[in-house]
């Protein structure tokens, strides 16, 4: 989801009333940054505090990666999540949605500090469901705690059943007078872009509109249930995105509004979040915040606002956004730290970089880029962006992707973000504002870099079909002519898919999964 996918940031065909009502609520962040540039390393990020690179989850190359549907690895059990520091404060937990950290048994949420799970353990582009054939023979599961309970997922109910999970949760808890977080992590709106019924072709954004319309009408649906608990004024929500719009994805991905690019890169429109945080009566309805901020705050201001301390044995990146929040303070950042992937040896100097995978770092307003990637969807040889597409090691995955070779800029490329939003005009290195701008930041990325550990890559332990998630490994005996793993076949024959859709057809399907 990008900074310009909803009607409070300006979209003129989108339609996205009750995040419109949390942002009237609540108060609206113009500069707040994700943890990463793709799902499971700002995810890793959002949970700890920490940045990705800390847990072993920032890809497994320089330039970053992912946790496949077959993913040996996962967010290691000894980093703390917010969830295992709550519980300790007497907090129930329950984690809905799409989780993308592994999705073993010792992965899953209910080994990361959450009492109860119900969601899909990674992104629905990596399993065949009725909307989508993905390269790989997965079928897309739909777990409770560590069980299979639908596979493949029926999407078209899944946002309704998101809903009612999370507000039956928050009704329970509020009615035994228990504390509680709720995690709750939208499918949507990720390729590919389903909609139910009531949804499917009721916006002028096309698909993506209709995706967006229902995830906006399942978060209108918890938000009502606080109303209905009676705790609605003693709850703190926040809502932003993982990464930036998935632009090589054109019509089905979203829009990063005034800022350049996209998910995949480090430049503004693939780590700057639309962001919102609502708490009645604490936080001033309707207020809007310039500070810069990052979706790893969550962490430090939900530890702090519980009365708990933050771990002593790691360094914790997030900062507490209370004094943001609750009395118009500045940001607790100095400067933030962008990585796009593992730092690794081999690679042409950046700077006074030997190692690059920090790609960008903002300090105030300036932000330097010190190596830079974009989408084809730009122009390739644009001077921010190789006229060469990436190769294998350089996409995300092992795939290029639909991206540009990575360009390693000596001298760094320059820009002040709060001037220039698009990111189009860099200062000039030899002047006195590069230089002192310069300084500071080169100052700040040594301290940082010396406050690393080595940490084993999860990321690029890889995949084995030994550890997909599998309802049935025998399924084919009952249910020949689908692929493995296919308990409900009813889900790939007998659901609604709206109509146009990009997703290959039925016929299509059966074709490219025939056994």
């Amino acid at each position: 989801m990008g900074y310009g996918d909803m009607s409070n940031s300006g979209n003129p065909t989108v339609h996205t009333p009750n995040l419109d009502r949390m942002a009237a609520e609540g108060m609206k962040f113009t500069q707040w940054y994700s943890g990463f540039h793709v799902c499971s390393p700002s995810r890793a990020a959002m949970l700890t505090g920490r940045l990705p690179i800390r847990s072993g989850c920032a890809g497994e190359s320089w330039t970053g990666g992912v946790f496949t549907d077959d993913a040996v690895g996962g967010m290691p059990q000894n980093e703390t999540t917010f969830a295992e520091v709550l519980k300790e404060q007497g907090y129930a937990s329950l984690a809905v949605g799409k989780w993308h950290l592994g999705q073993q048994p010792q992965y899953l949420p209910t080994a990361q500090g959450f009492d109860e799970y119900f969601g899909i353990p990674f992104s629905v582009d990596m399993g065949h469901s009725a909307w989508m054939t993905p390269g790989r023979p997965t079928v897309l599961p739909l777990l409770h705690n560590t069980t299979v309970v639908e596979q493949p997922v029926d999407l078209n109910t899944l946002d309704e059943r998101y809903a009612a999970k999370a507000v039956q949760f928050i009704l329970q808890q509020a009615k035994a007078q228990n504390l509680f977080v709720l995690y709750f992590a939208c499918n949507h709106v990720h390729i590919p872009d389903y909609a139910g019924p009531e949804y499917c072709n009721k916006t002028k954004r096309g698909r993506f509109g209709d995706a967006l319309t229902e995830m906006d009408a399942s978060i209108g649906k918890v938000m009502n249930g606080l109303k209905e608990a009676g705790v609605d004024d003693n709850t703190i929500m926040f809502f932003t995105s993982d990464n930036g719009p998935w632009i090589i994805q054109k019509l089905q991905g979203g829009s990063a509004g005034p800022l350049f690019e996209g998910k995949q890169t480090t430049w503004e429109g693939g780590i700057r979040e639309p962001a919102i945080v609502r708490w009645p009566g604490r936080i001033p309805a309707g207020s809007v915040s310039m500070e810069v901020a990052a979706t790893y705050d969550i962490f430090a201001t939900a530890v702090a606002l519980a009365g708990a301390k933050l771990p002593a044995d790691r360094a914790i990146d997030g900062k507490d956004l209370s004094g943001v929040l609750l009395h118009g303070k500045e940001s607790p950042h100095e400067c933030l730290f962008h990585y796009k992937g593992v730092p690794s040896t081999g690679l042409p100097p950046a700077a006074d970089d030997p190692q690059p995978g920090l790609w960008a770092v903002r300090c105030g307003p300036y932000k330097a880029h010190f190596a830079s990637q974009c989408s084809i969807m730009h122009q390739l040889g644009d001077f921010r962006c190789s006229s060469e597409l990436a190769g294998e090691d350089e996409g995300i995955g092992g795939e290029p992707n639909g991206l540009s070779k990575p360009i390693i800029h000596n001298p760094p490329l320059l820009y002040n973000v709060e001037h220039d939003l698009g990111e189009q005009y860099p200062i000039a290195p030899e002047s006195g504002e590069y230089q002192t701008a310069m300084a500071q930041i080169l100052k700040a990325k040594k301290e940082h870099e010396a406050t690393l550990a080595p940490v084993p890559n999860q990321i690029a332990l890889g995949g084995s079909d030994d550890v997909k998630v599998c309802c049935d490994p025998q399924s084919q005996q009952r249910h020949p002519g689908y692929l493995n793993c296919t308990c409900n076949p009813e889900n790939f024959d007998d659901v609604f898919v709206c109509t146009p859709v990009q997703a290959p057809t039925l016929l299509q399907r059966r074709d490219a999964i025939a056994v």
